[in-house]
């Protein structure tokens, strides 16, 4: 009898602890699985954020080569066709009142504008004035008190503005350029 009580204690306390130990297992698989879901979750948030920044970086860097690709074809623009400072010309006179203007020109460009509109402007009672410190390209016109500037270093950081940026013009021989 004793030994049969002793058996059923055992028989009894064994199973007790065997369930017991499941679980306590249980509860501590259910947590680390908690914890490594949680740590799954921030690392996937974390690649997110990589990605997301990685995209970011490469847009940056895509919009500013595109930039540096515009700024040097504007300058080759401009010396192989000096005549566009014709339309810049008469883009900025529509903008103005129409009162007699001095147009403002790199020498180079003065040559060239009275040279192909110089009678039409004068008619129009229109001077052009040669000024050393513009590049060509550039035209500053002064009208009934009103002045616009159409340097191409202001027309470049009106475009870049408008893309919410912040890339400087560089004269022609500043930028690599003869």
């Amino acid at each position: 009898m004793r030994e049969a009580a002793g058996r059923e204690g055992y028989r009894a306390g064994f199973e007790s602890a065997r369930e017991e130990g499941l679980r306590a297992g249980r509860e501590a698989a259910q947590a680390e699985g908690r914890q490594l879901a949680v740590q799954l979750a921030q690392a996937i948030s974390g690649f997110e954020a990589g990605v997301a920044q990685l995209e970011q970086t490469v847009a940056d860097d895509l919009l500013a080569l595109a930039l540096e690709i515009a700024r040097k074809v504007s300058h080759q623009a401009v010396a192989a066709q000096p005549l566009v400072i014709l339309d810049v010309i008469r883009e900025a006179l529509t903008q103005l009142p129409l009162q007699h203007a001095m147009i403002h020109l790199n020498p180079d460009d003065a040559a060239l504008v009275r040279a192909n509109a110089g009678e039409h402007l004068t008619r129009a009672g229109h001077r052009i004035l040669e000024d050393l410190h513009l590049e060509r390209g550039d035209v500053v016109i002064d009208a009934g008190g009103a002045h616009l500037d159409a340097r191409l270093a202001t027309r470049w950081q009106r475009v870049i503005a408008s893309l919410n940026q912040d890339t400087p013009w560089l004269a022609a021989d500043e930028a690599g350029q003869s």
